[in-house]
């Protein structure tokens, strides 16, 4: 697997680096509220953090936001918005 995070594609990951994805929410109460309804871009995939990720269908997911911010979310608290992977975003960091 390699080191953690993950900035390129896993075979079997819920989602593609570079897709732009939307927070919808949680029954987690850890997701904190001001992301819900927020749009970002996948930024890599995280394994080894602890919380019960497994490779490679259920990682920790970093996100992306405006003013470079990024979070962690688990797979079913996002979806993709826009097919289009955004590769041009990440040649510029």
């Amino acid at each position: 697997m390699g080191p953690n995070p993950l900035y390129h594609d896993v075979s079997g990951a819920p989602f593609k680096i570079g897709q732009r994805v939307r927070v919808i929410g949680s029954q987690d109460e850890m997701l904190d509220p001001r992301y819900r309804r927020r749009t970002g871009i996948v930024s890599y995939f995280e394994f080894e953090c602890g919380c019960g990720q497994t490779y490679p269908s259920d990682p920790m997911i970093g996100v992306i936001f405006l003013r470079v911010r990024t979070e962690e979310f688990w797979k079913e608290e996002l979806v993709v918005i826009q097919e289009k992977v955004v590769r041009k975003f990440f040649r510029r960091m």
